[in-house]
């Protein structure tokens, strides 16, 4: 019996021990949320950001309660994810701006060709032929200049390949709020380097890019430096 009572005491310790544990972990999340969700009104509110990397790590985390916080307050979840994707831009910018030209690749989504694109669907992506309907050939043209890889996207699934087959240092992304914020998140968990650009007008067809800010990106280097907007209300 008294084998039995030590074994039970021991178990009503760890069990005692645990809820404690628990509890503290529940108190640090909540005071976390918190705390980012005042960061990121006063973020919002001024176009100024504070603490950049410390801010993208707590909206990864805790980005379900946050949003619903920021909701109860008015915010539309559009304004969050610019304000993350700012955020994300913002922490990589040094680190991207080291890598060199040829070791970064761009990904441009296949909606901003013309709707005449005689362009044709290959392992590689969509391949250009120059016909100049749209702009994407002339920012081809300057990225591979450069030295950029550049890929007209077919898919979600084709970025992830061409990762793996190229293994760049560095990416561009351009897409939609939703697909930028995606792919800035699973490149931060695989630690490599990107930078967001978000169309001015998404859809499945003939949608706008701010041409010449992708260019700004495209060129920059160590010391470059750009201003990207925080979203305000």
């Amino acid at each position: 019996m008294a084998i039995q009572d030590d074994i039970l005491s021991a178990l009503s310790l760890l069990a005692t021990a645990l809820g404690a544990i628990l509890l503290i972990l529940l108190l640090l999340s909540v005071l976390i949320v918190i705390v980012g969700v005042l960061l990121l009104i006063y973020s919002i509110k001024t176009g100024k950001v504070l603490f950049p990397n410390l801010l993208v790590l707590v909206i990864m985390f805790f980005e379900g309660p946050i949003k619903a916080i920021t909701r109860f307050f008015g915010f539309d979840d559009s304004i969050l994810d610019r304000l993350s994707i700012d955020m994300q831009n913002k922490a990589m910018w040094t680190t991207f701006g080291k890598i060199p030209f040829d070791k970064r690749a761009i990904f441009v989504p296949q909606c901003l060709r013309s709707v005449d694109c005689p362009a044709r669907l290959s392992p590689e992506g969509i391949k250009c032929k120059d016909c100049g309907l749209c702009e994407i050939s002339k920012a081809k043209k300057e990225a591979e200049r450069l030295g950029y890889m550049f890929f007209i996207v077919p898919g979600s699934s084709f970025i992830v390949r061409m990762i793996r087959k190229y293994h760049p240092d560095a990416i561009i992304g351009v897409g939609c709020l939703c697909e930028v914020k995606e792919g800035l998140d699973l490149m931060h968990k695989n630690k490599i380097p990107a930078v967001g650009v978000i169309l001015e007008r998404s859809g499945c067809v003939s949608t706008v890019l701010d041409w010449e800010k992708l260019s700004e990106v495209m060129n920059v280097g160590e010391q470059s430096a750009i201003k990207f907007e925080t979203p305000r209300v």
